[in-house]
């Protein structure tokens, strides 16, 4: 997580299953998931697989006026 105190994207996943930590701030939009165990592994695969690789696009080509 962003502070540290989740090492790992199964920590992170398990935490936004469980709706996160109750606290005053906390949107009420924030709910338990409920994901199965192999909605979770599904789920952080998906995030490994986003590697930050950026696809290199072609400009398409101008016209003149």
């Amino acid at each position: 997580m962003h502070d540290g105190s989740l090492k790992t994207l199964e920590e992170v996943v398990e935490f936004y299953d469980k709706g996160g930590l109750p606290n005053k701030n906390l949107d009420e939009k924030i709910t338990k998931l409920n994901l199965t165990d192999a909605q979770k592994k599904d789920l952080v695969e998906f995030l490994k697989a986003l590697d930050g690789t950026s696809l290199k696009v072609a400009a398409p080509a101008t016209f003149p006026l």
